[in-house]
């Protein structure tokens, strides 16, 4: 179909088009305690058809995008683009290129889906529960995708992702008291202890909430984060290096300049085509535009900027690229030293917000541990609230770093001076 799909498009209206062809092999087992449920495979292919039209004067472009289904004939097809076509002409951004003259046919993963199923199900079958614990369900995912991108300016790449997916429910009572907890576990190649240890460690934190005591109203705390959200917190910095938000004025960050504070640990920010265990290993982005490596901050001094085609020719960037993987370098405290004064660590919460354009992040506090007079104990409710502005000043990130999917940060950033609302 792809050959009659782009001879319509060459002889359609449009200035220009993309196609984009997405095929995802799935292996999936779904269990209900420690007994399966259910297993299946899946083949699922998309074609996605983006058309741009150029104003009269080449000064504006607009574009659309429908889903062309394997069952559509020529004639539907024909219709579709036309309805595209027509949609198109009623959006007028400024003009851009498309990416030009790529090709690469991409060498297949050799990877075998089944066995990596069940690699994943005998690591969770190991997981160990106390009397007072479970594993509610879960539910795992292995999938492997193949990208096909084809443009009107001689783009022509083919490129294989893989990614797994655990998402997991367990429980834990105390007293007639029960706390369920949920994680969604994402990674390219983790060893089976590393996936039993990581659900061993909800019940951990299921049983820390069972002993929480209320979090104490505090606003000058020291706050430790140090849960899977700190990956959220460095997107802030990566929002302000992004040309779109750049090209609308909204970011912050200047090249040759520093967004973080003379008081606080030098920021270095690294773009990775390539990491280790991440989901996120694709050759090319949805352009076709190669990924390339890319030193975002070094030391706090803004480097270079990253996005789309489109918004890096907006703000007159001749050399691009999208974000695979980030790494953060590590700062110059060691964890232990954060916790030698009175702090809140807060290692969960119910939802982290986190917005790049006012600054503000924090939220409500599922589970975190406070330091006091009387000692280290563990604590939920209250929240959190803070902004960049004040945080960027005099921010530390510990000297430990971990990976979480296609991020590598440090496990932990401290804070002064937040405000804690609490008992």
């Amino acid at each position: 179909m792809k050959k009659e799909l782009y001879s319509i498009l060459k002889e359609s209206k449009a200035s220009d088009f993309i196609i984009k062809e997405i095929t995802t092999y799935s292996q999936e087992a779904f269990f209900i305690g420690q007994k399966l449920d259910m297993s299946r495979a899946k083949e699922v292919s998309h074609t996605m058809v983006t058309v741009y039209v150029d104003s009269d004067d080449k000064k504006y472009r607009g574009s659309a995008t429908k889903e062309i289904h394997p069952t559509y004939s020529v004639e539907e097809i024909k219709k579709e683009i036309d309805k595209a076509i027509f949609a198109a002409r009623f959006v007028q951004n400024p003009w851009f290129p498309l990416v030009a003259d790529q090709q690469s046919e991409g060498n297949d993963l050799d990877v075998n889906l089944t066995e990596e199923l069940v690699k994943i199900c005998e690591a969770m079958q190991k997981v160990k529960a106390k009397e007072n614990e479970k594993v509610n369900s879960y539910e795992v995912f292995v999938n492997k995708k193949k990208t096909h991108i084809l443009n009107s300016q001689g783009v022509d790449v083919t490129f294989y992702g893989f990614d797994c997916e655990v998402e997991a429910v367990i429980n834990t009572s105390k007293e007639g008291h029960e706390i369920e907890l949920y994680k969604d576990l994402r990674f390219a190649n983790k060893k089976g202890e590393e996936i039993t240890l990581e659900i061993e460690k909800m019940f951990i934190s299921g049983e820390a909430r069972l002993k929480a005591v209320s979090t104490k109203k505090n606003e000058h705390a020291n706050v430790i984060l140090s849960g899977d959200d700190v990956v959220q917190f460095f997107q802030y910095f990566t929002s302000h290096t992004n040309a779109a938000n750049q090209y609308m004025g909204i970011a912050k960050a200047k090249i040759d300049e520093k967004m973080s504070g003379d008081d606080a640990d030098d920021l270095t920010i690294e773009l990775k085509a390539h990491m280790d265990g991440s989901t996120k290993n694709d050759a090319y982005d949805m352009d076709g535009n190669p990924v390339k490596d890319r030193v975002l901050f070094d030391k706090g001094v803004c480097k270079t900027f990253w996005g789309s085609i489109q918004h890096a020719h907006y703000i007159h960037m001749d050399d691009t690229t999208s974000i695979n993987n980030v790494v953060v370098h590590g700062g110059s405290m060691s964890i232990e030293d954060m916790k030698k004064e009175p702090y809140l660590e807060v290692t969960d919460f119910s939802s982290f917000i986190m917005d790049p354009i006012t600054g503000s992040f924090g939220g409500e506090i599922r589970l975190g541990y406070e330091k006091d007079a009387r000692g280290v104990h563990p604590v939920a409710g209250g929240s959190i609230s803070a902004n960049f502005s004040k945080a960027v000043k005099n921010m530390k990130f510990s000297k430990e770093t971990r990976q979480i999917n296609n991020y590598i940060v440090p496990c932990a950033v401290c804070l002064r001076d937040v405000v804690v609302a609490g008992e």
